[in-house]
């Protein structure tokens, strides 16, 4: 925000949060719980749940939780995870917040997320640089979930799990859930990319963010508990190793999506090009050792469906 001196001031701190729910287990009550009393108001979007839970979406009409204004939209088909992200967000706008927090349905914030953030770009040296912050992400035992990637010396990936008391203040990309983005970031540069549907949706946003001179800060001391889904055990040759598998479906629009975030722009950041590289040789490797045979064919299919539909630049879901 520009003042009439023309000094750049930091955005006001009234914060929405946005939860896009799909069929959301018993964990939600935990995330509503959490959230109430750290925002001013939740725009919950449900995307064509069916029961049971639509039944924990719906109770919430019953009442909003004290401590914030809950409001519901519940979509009869499933749209899309960044078509209803931006239902919330057009709505939070519409309602004068300075900020959104983007929730997932199955992510569950400490008492201080929001609070911790909101301190971090209020500390922050250059407020208007600010593409958005993130949390650090932590699994059920409070150890880190999900890693904070930047780029190091020589262009190399830097990686590493950040600490409680450590802010990174360059990170190369983060994930949606719980992420804190101010209004004015997105009036510059867009809303989040409908055609994606599902998965790479915060990676492309957050090259949008890189690309027009913004920051994305990651805030140790704001914690985030957040399911990564369900891990299984492989076995090969006797050893074991925890793995998340994906049914083809979702496979297919993982790599369409890398391939069409890749050709859009995300070239540009070689830590980004070096994390992927990984993650396709991790996946291809746990895929052929762990997934049983018929499983292996399906998604082979899938991930080579997607990378054409990549490079053709299709959208939307899977067409069958």
């Amino acid at each position: 925000m520009t003042g009439g001196d023309g000094t750049v001031s930091a955005p006001g701190e009234r914060v929405a949060a946005v939860v896009v729910t799909y069929n959301p287990g018993e964990r939600f009550a935990a995330l509503m719980a959490a959230l109430r009393y750290q925002v001013g108001a939740v725009w919950v979007i449900d995307n064509g749940s069916r029961e049971p839970g639509l039944a924990r979406v719906q109770a919430l009409q019953g009442g909003a939780p004290a401590g914030a204004d809950v409001n519901l939209i519940l979509n009869p088909e499933n749209p899309g995870l960044a078509a209803a992200q931006n239902q919330g967000i057009t709505a939070a706008m519409g309602a004068g917040f300075d900020w959104v927090l983007l929730m997932d349905h199955d992510s569950v914030p400490d008492a201080g997320m929001v609070s911790e953030l909101l301190a971090a770009a209020r500390a922050d040296p250059c407020p208007s640089e600010i593409g958005f912050l993130a949390p650090r992400h932590d699994d059920e035992r409070g150890l880190p979930a999900a890693m904070v990637y930047s780029r190091g010396s020589h262009g190399l990936l830097r990686r590493r799990a950040i600490e409680p008391g450590q802010v990174e203040e360059n990170a190369a990309f983060a994930m949606a859930s719980g992420c804190l983005i101010p209004m004015t970031s997105i009036l510059a540069v867009g809303p989040m990319n409908e055609d994606l549907f599902i998965d790479y949706i915060d990676y492309d946003f957050s090259f949008r963010m890189r690309r027009a001179g913004y920051r994305i800060i990651v805030v140790g001391a704001a914690r985030l508990s957040h399911n990564l889904g369900e891990a299984r055990v492989g076995r090969f040759l006797g050893l074991e190793r925890s793995y998340h598998k994906h049914v083809p479906d979702r496979r297919y629009t993982i790599y369409r999506n890398r391939v069409r975030v890749l050709l859009s722009g995300g070239w540009r950041f070689p830590e980004f090009v070096q994390f992927e590289i990984l993650s396709i040789c991790k996946d291809l490797m746990q895929l052929l050792l762990f997934e049983e045979r018929a499983g292996k064919w399906a998604s082979f299919r899938a991930i080579l469906g997607g990378f054409l539909d990549g490079i053709r630049r299709r959208g939307g879901p899977r067409k069958s």
